[in-house]
């Protein structure tokens, strides 16, 4: 499924570029320290030993707190080691750095969900729909990949508004593509499993 697979790139971006980030972007006077912390960083992360990769990100955040993306990072890992409270705490301190960023929003509404709470989760997604259409998301180079990420979180999200905003994507896929079907697989989920397709 494209979307699954769309989702599994995205997380996986967010931690490569987190790691590329790390690495060079360190101050000099660290390089090397930081630049042998990220070696062990992409091995734990790449065998999806979570935890050991959140210790070494510990290690880094020692040398300089000020790294960008370090909260969000963490958050990822906590995420998918499912500790959605460690999570939580640090996607709240990236929010604090950064709250113009449309995947902070899309994992802080993915960690809420987890936590059980839908509606600051739907507000969270819908702030993350917001950004991207604002035009200032640089996640997205792509509109159809835009479109179906959009889909999937009205899909979550699952309110009236959102029930229309959907109705509208597909109208568009039906004009713009001439796919009818485009988005079924979606709506024959779950907003549970939607939810997954995220970020498993």
């Amino acid at each position: 499924m494209k979307i699954v697979q769309l989702a599994n790139y995205r997380m996986k971006k967010v931690l490569i570029f987190s790691i590329l980030f790390l690495s060079f972007g360190c101050k000099s006077d660290s390089e090397t320290q930081i630049l042998e912390l990220n070696k062990k960083l992409q091995n734990f992360t790449s065998k999806e030993k979570f935890e050991d990769a959140i210790k070494v990100l510990d290690e880094i955040e020692k040398i300089d707190p000020n790294y960008k993306s370090i909260h969000g990072s963490k958050a990822v890992l906590y995420l998918k080691a499912n500790k959605f409270v460690e999570a939580k705490t640090e996607i709240n301190k990236e929010l604090k750095k950064d709250s113009l960023n449309d995947e902070v929003w899309l994992f802080n509404g993915i960690i809420s969900r987890e936590l059980n709470d839908k509606e600051y989760s739907n507000l969270c997604f819908k702030k993350s729909i917001k950004i991207y259409e604002s035009g200032k998301s640089n996640s997205f180079k792509n509109e159809n990949d835009l479109d179906q990420m959009k889909f999937l979180l009205l899909h979550v999200i699952n309110d009236n508004e959102s029930k229309i905003k959907k109705e509208q994507l597909k109208t568009k896929w039906k004009v713009d593509y001439k796919m009818m079907n485009h988005f079924k697989f979606i709506e024959s989920e779950t907003p549970k499993k939607a939810l997954e397709m995220l970020y498993k």
